[in-house]
């Protein structure tokens, strides 16, 4: 259940996490980070919803394609070097 403050949704980051198919320690990283607003309400932190979505899809989904290219492309450098 979202919370809405100041007219922005906010939610738990394991629930964003388990929404988005992230790990709790990407949103908790990028928080910590400043790239998505959070606020912290006892030992619970909670993201911006609107703004955890928009990472997810324009940078963190980015970097990992590209992560996966680079791996792939040295493991074919190194079986046609074999």
């Amino acid at each position: 259940m979202a919370v809405i403050i100041n007219g922005r949704p906010y939610e738990l980051v394991t629930v964003v996490a388990k929404q988005l198919g992230v790990s709790r320690l990407v949103l908790y990283r990028t928080s910590k980070a400043g790239k998505i607003p959070y606020i912290r309400i006892g030992g619970r932190r909670l993201v911006d919803l609107e703004a955890a979505q928009h990472f997810v899809a324009t940078q963190y989904r980015r970097k990992t394609a590209e992560a996966m290219r680079r791996i792939w492309a040295k493991r074919k450098r190194k079986v046609k070097k074999q």
